[in-house]
């Protein structure tokens, strides 16, 4: 998504990776066959989806960030948007979008949807939110993000990624999924470099001329004592997944 080009190294290197136990129960949903990922960015989703299914189309409105991903067998690239995908009709047995979705011009994009899955086609969206370490940097972490998003112009793509798209239209017949989360071991330079990936967090800089991360350096390293020290985090996955 052009939204995150800015930033598409940091972006690279700091996403966590979605969980294999996630791709599994997709192959096991979906079978084998065509796949589209769409808002790729810089193809985090598309590699754990090339190590389960054969044919992998990774679409993305930035062409910046398709270049920083990895170079696969079975995965092409393509810049384009997710209201014009360039795939024929009825060839795809799963779409996956990978916190994107909440950006989407919903109605065109899921017409788009019901012209490419083939029947009985999956469609999977899924994000994720804050992280949870450990309550004193939690609560660090909550200041961050809510000075961000108190200086963030409402908007309905931004409140369906709060509420866990719970309120994200979705014309699909739902099917009951596990819970998945992605955990890592993560010491302090590795959180702030995520934590800056956050699209806000240059918004609000932009606007007021402030960096929120080095504003509260201090306080993330009291919480976290040693910076060195390697630290669990764990972000719950939230996975909407329908059938056409």
């Amino acid at each position: 998504m052009n939204k995150f080009s800015y930033n598409s190294t940091q972006y690279t290197d700091y996403r966590p990776n979605y969980p294999k136990e996630l791709y599994a129960y997709l192959q096991k949903c979906a079978g084998n066959g065509l796949v589209v990922d769409c808002g790729a960015g810089s193809g985090q989703n598309s590699l754990g989806l090339s190590q389960y299914f054969k044919t992998v189309i990774a679409t993305d409105l930035s062409f910046e960030l398709l270049l920083k991903a990895s170079h696969l067998k079975n995965v092409s690239y393509v810049q384009s948007s997710a209201d014009q995908l360039p795939i024929r009709s009825n060839t795809t047995r799963l779409i996956c979008i990978a916190q994107a979705i909440h950006w989407f011009p919903l109605n065109d994009f899921y017409r788009e949807v019901k012209r490419i899955l083939q029947p009985d086609g999956i469609i999977a969206a899924w994000g994720y939110n804050q992280a949870v370490i450990e309550p004193k940097v939690d609560e660090v972490i909550k200041k961050i993000y809510l000075q961000m998003s108190s200086a963030q112009n409402p908007s309905a793509e931004r409140q369906y990624l709060y509420d866990h798209y719970k309120t994200l239209p979705f014309p699909f017949q739902l099917i009951s999924s596990p819970d998945f989360s992605m955990q890592v071991d993560w010491n302090l330079h590795q959180l702030i470099g995520y934590i800056k990936t956050w699209p806000g967090l240059l918004e609000y800089e932009k606007r007021f001329g402030v960096n929120l991360v080095d504003e509260r350096e201090g306080e993330l390293f009291a919480a976290w004592e040693d910076p060195s020290n390697l630290k669990l985090v764990t972000w719950p996955i939230y996975l909407k997944i329908g059938v056409i």
